[in-house]
């Protein structure tokens, strides 16, 4: 008789209560929680670094005509991340269109003449200088070239400055 308990308590089944589940059940979603908010901060803190491409951008990149950029206008060039700015001079600025301070993508505010920053009210003159922080420093300018009457600009090396100096600006 005693074997044939001792059988039946090795081929029986573990009966789990329904507070044993209920814990093993909030133990699994607090792991998976755990583990999503862990790769969001992995992702957000490596995010910074360089962004690949599907065909690599060239080094000089083709803007337009210097003809078709007035002075004293601003051009914007989403998809290249800057924007090109032409003096009442006609001197050219290409700014980055990202913001100093977290980097986030400045607008172009025709009414006040600044670029303004979304994000953390930042606001930049026209040359990319800091007007209004908490960006603590001017907007980074891209290399430009005029050759043969086209406007190229070099996405690859973008300079970051401490103010603007009028030796920054392209001439034709």
């Amino acid at each position: 008789m005693k074997n044939e308990k001792q059988e039946n308590n090795r081929t029986s089944t573990r009966v789990v209560s329904r507070r044993g589940f209920i814990k093993a059940l909030w133990i699994a979603l607090v792991s998976i929680s755990l583990l999503e908010l862990a790769s969001v901060v992995i992702a957000f803190l490596t995010s910074g670094g360089r962004k690949s491409y599907a065909g690599e951008k060239p080094d000089m990149k083709i803007l337009g005509k210097l003809e078709d950029f007035p002075n004293a206008s601003v051009t914007p060039f989403r998809s290249d991340r800057l924007y090109l700015v032409r003096m009442d001079d006609g001197g050219l600025l290409a700014l980055s269109l990202k913001c100093t301070h977290l980097g986030c993508a400045i607008t172009w505010n025709e009414d006040s003449g600044e670029f303004d920053c979304p994000c953390h009210a930042s606001s930049f003159n026209l040359q990319g200088d800091v007007v209004k922080p908490p960006a603590p420093r001017p907007l980074d300018i891209f290399p430009l070239h005029i050759e043969g009457g086209l406007i190229k600009v070099n996405l690859r090396k973008n300079i970051k400055r401490k103010r603007f100096n009028k030796s920054q600006l392209t001439y034709a």
